[in-house]
């Protein structure tokens, strides 16, 4: 009698790559090429059309890439999830290219990023020409655009940076039972397709 063939081995998780990487560093790039698509929609929404600020989405892929290669030894897995970490890292990063931008200057780099950018030449590159390719970023950003402004940035907060209802009740400055309803609607529309990639569909409590 033939032996039972083995269960398929389960998907990696992200927290999975995450224990793995803190191990040792040489699945980071794999770890940030799974969250690199979200980050290029969120950056896409909040720097607008491109010229609007001296930068563009790519160039705010490879800063947040830099600086969470060269700190990741200190992120905590237990105070956070790598996604809301990252994204953490965006926000600062985005919030220096405005200030750049009113500067007409260009954005500081550590000498600890630029080695890491020397010793990762094509991480950029490749990154852009993935994402490039993704069919299901562009639909994603084709349905966002019909969102309301209020939706949308309860999306930015809710369905990429991870906060919660509550949180961002408080800084959009409507109740907490309109932010609720909003975003359990939108992610009602955004069932209708396969964005779960894209944008975290749990509600953080």
């Amino acid at each position: 009698m033939p032996a039972p063939s083995e269960d398929p081995k389960e998907p990696e998780t992200t927290k999975d790559i995450v224990r793995r990487v803190q191990d040792g560093p040489t699945g980071f790039r794999e770890l940030y090429e799974r969250i690199a698509p979200s980050l290029l929609a969120w950056g896409r929404l909040k720097l607008g059309p491109k010229g609007a600020v001296d930068g563009d989405p790519e160039d705010l892929l490879q800063e947040v890439w830099l600086i969470a290669l060269t700190g990741f030894d200190r992120y905590d897995p237990g105070r956070s999830s790598f996604r809301a970490w990252i994204f953490g890292i965006a926000k600062n990063v985005m919030y220096e290219m405005w200030r750049q931008d009113m500067k007409r200057s260009p954005l500081p780099r550590s000498p600890e990023a630029t080695a890491a950018l020397q010793a990762w030449p094509d991480v950029a590159t490749t990154i852009r020409t993935r994402l490039s390719r993704s069919e299901n970023l562009e639909v994603l950003m084709q349905r966002i655009e019909q969102f309301e402004p209020l939706d949308r940035k309860i999306l930015l907060h809710c369905g990429f940076e991870e906060m919660s209802c509550e949180e961002v009740a408080s800084q959009l400055g409507i109740g907490v039972s309109a932010a609720r309803k909003r975003w359990q609607r939108l992610r009602s529309k955004l069932a209708e397709g396969t964005f779960g990639e894209l944008v975290q569909m749990q509600v953080v409590e």
